[in-house]
């Protein structure tokens, strides 16, 4: 083959295979360990998903705390009963940011002390923590982040975690 031939078959499906290779960037979820969000899964929680999925409301030196977030029916329900505690904390890894659960929380007072300490049933923590300044530690499958947290006087704070 004639190099003029070679050099112009090139130039023709250069484009073509660049294309495909920004198509594949393109749709994230053909990369290996993404999965397509089903149409079940966009559709939000029934009312009766919702009351069905209720969770306890625990309790940690007196300080009262929701969670969970399994599914979507959990995840309106928490939503629903956890906005009128100060502090909601949601937990996710990787690039796409899937819900992860058993997330330890530690957090302590300025002085150091711990006040409050728990391990996630789901993704979502709402926790009914007095006002003021805090350290959070949390830690999942051996990563720790760590960051401060000032909880309102009235409303809520939320902080959402992302582990590697």
């Amino acid at each position: 083959m004639p190099r003029t031939t070679l050099a112009l078959s090139l130039a023709l499906a250069l484009p073509l295979i660049a294309q495909t290779a920004w198509a594949a960037d393109d749709d994230p979820w053909k990369k290996p360990g993404w999965e397509p969000i089903t149409e079940q899964e966009r559709q939000p929680a029934s009312i009766d998903e919702t009351a069905e999925s209720a969770v306890d409301v625990h309790e940690h030196n007196g300080i009262r705390y929701l969670t969970g977030g399994l599914g979507t029916g959990e995840r309106a329900w928490l939503k629903q009963h956890g906005s009128s505690y100060p502090v909601a904390l949601q937990f996710s890894k990787g690039q796409r940011g899937a819900f992860v659960s058993s997330v330890d929380v530690n957090i302590r007072a300025t002085d150091g002390e711990t006040r409050f300490e728990a391990t996630t049933d789901g993704p979502m923590i709402y926790i009914d923590l007095p006002p003021g300044r805090y350290s959070v530690t949390t830690r999942y499958q051996g990563h720790d982040r760590d960051f401060a947290l000032q909880v309102p006087t009235s409303g809520q704070t939320s902080h959402s975690v992302n582990f590697p």
